[in-house]
């Protein structure tokens, strides 16, 4: 017999005359894990942790009793079980520390089984017996470190989608019911509901692939330094709130991207209207098209969300109100352009000229020009002509009806 083979004996009969101590050695090597990472010692964390030690133990000492070569390891459906298990409660450090000193445990009593079981076999066997089964058991931690890191990586995004889903729905619950227990919804959503919010809604188009979450926080940056929540609804469309009462607006960071922003508001009531009112400004941005910011703010846009959810009725609206004044040529929007001036300047001509940079007698000379186009006298149906202006300045003449 070579005296390769005399080795492979030799693992084999110690391997199989451990089979009986096998219980014994995975509660041992969960003891002595316990004993020097407390972490695994927690009460949500041992009977998880002593299956994996029983796992591990019984995958080695099947492979050590059928010569599984180095490179043929790998670990059973169980070990990976437990390993996910592990993942869910502790750290990925905190779970290879464990292995080493799972595996340093299992040396010892590789050690002591061959000084026990190899008597017979003379020094230098023993000590290749001795090397086999530890280089076979920091090989078997180096590979499963390796898968330790794959599995934990795997398990904390399975973990993370399903978390976030779950808020996602909770978030729907909280804004479509009037059942909300506001501590165990906050509790929930790992977000406090009692506090004040600013809610904006981020769309972003195919050609945008940033990722949403990291555009959202830069978005909410702009606003304040609070962290705030934030749920992907789909692949293109993110919610978020920022916890703070603040007035300011956010400011665009990406190309590619819509964002509405709704105005602050306190409690359940002020989460769930804000949030109804970015939902409101990226609907009228997408009504708008390209003339919008890439930020929409509600403040801006409240009175065209009221009159654009029939956007054939408000494109009717703003065309018989202006009549040949609603005209899209450069011409018509320079007239459009001083007479809502002029109606912000309530009707004063040398305040309109000073706002717009003209002299009285131009703004005089456009205001007649847009009296011809509406066909009748700018003072006269003003409400109309005011609000007919400040939708078409928001949305054109035509709205996009082929996007709603």
């Amino acid at each position: 017999m070579s005296g390769d083979d005399q080795v492979a004996t030799y693992v084999h009969d110690v391997a199989v005359a451990l089979l009986p101590e096998l219980p014994d050695l995975g509660s041992g090597t969960a003891a002595y894990i316990f004993e020097r990472v407390p972490e695994f010692a927690r009460q949500e964390v041992s009977e998880v942790a002593l299956a994996a030690c029983q796992a591990n133990s019984a995958a080695l000492l099947d492979a050590l009793m059928r010569g599984i070569t180095i490179d043929a390891m790998a670990p059973s459906e169980e070990v990976i079980r437990t390993t996910r298990d592990l993942a869910k409660a502790i750290s990925l450090d905190t779970l290879v520390s464990g292995y080493q000193v799972g595996i340093a445990y299992w040396c010892s009593r590789w050690t002591r089984a061959v000084e026990r079981y190899c008597d017979r076999a003379g020094v230098p066997v023993a000590l290749r017996v001795t090397d086999y089964g530890t280089t076979f058991l920091l090989s078997w931690l180096q590979m499963i470190t390796n898968r330790l890191s794959v599995a934990y990586r795997d398990e904390a995004e399975r973990l993370s989608r399903e978390w976030s889903m779950a808020r996602t729905e909770e978030a729907r619950r909280i804004l479509a019911s009037d059942d909300v227990d506001i501590t165990t919804a906050s509790r929930r959503l790992g977000y406090d509901l009692t506090r004040h919010h600013v809610a904006l809604v981020v769309v972003r188009d195919g050609s945008n692939q940033a990722p949403l979450e990291a555009t959202a926080r830069e978005l909410a940056g702009t606003i304040s330094g609070s962290r705030p929540l934030t749920l992907l609804v789909d692949s293109d469309t993110l919610w978020c709130w920022i916890p703070t009462n603040t007035e300011a607006r956010a400011t665009p960071v990406r190309e590619g991207v819509t964002c509405g922003q709704g105005r602050p508001g306190r409690g359940l009531d002020g989460f769930r209207l804000s949030h109804r009112q970015a939902l409101e400004a990226v609907r009228v941005a997408r009504l708008a098209g390209r003339g919008f910011p890439a930020v929409t703010h509600f403040s801006d846009i409240e009175l065209t969300a009221l009159c654009s959810h029939e956007p054939a009725a408000l494109s009717q609206f703003v065309t018989s109100v202006l009549g040949a004044l609603a005209d899209p040529s450069p011409h018509n929007r320079l007239l459009r352009e001083t007479l809502r001036s002029f109606y912000a300047e309530n009707c004063n001509y040398r305040a309109t000229a000073a706002r717009l940079l003209l002299h009285h007698n131009t703004i005089r000379y456009r205001l007649a020009k847009a009296e011809e186009a509406l066909g009748r006298g700018i003072l006269d149906r003003r409400l109309e002509t005011e609000i007919a202006l400040h939708l078409e300045a928001q949305l054109g003449t035509h709205t996009n009806d082929a996007d709603e």
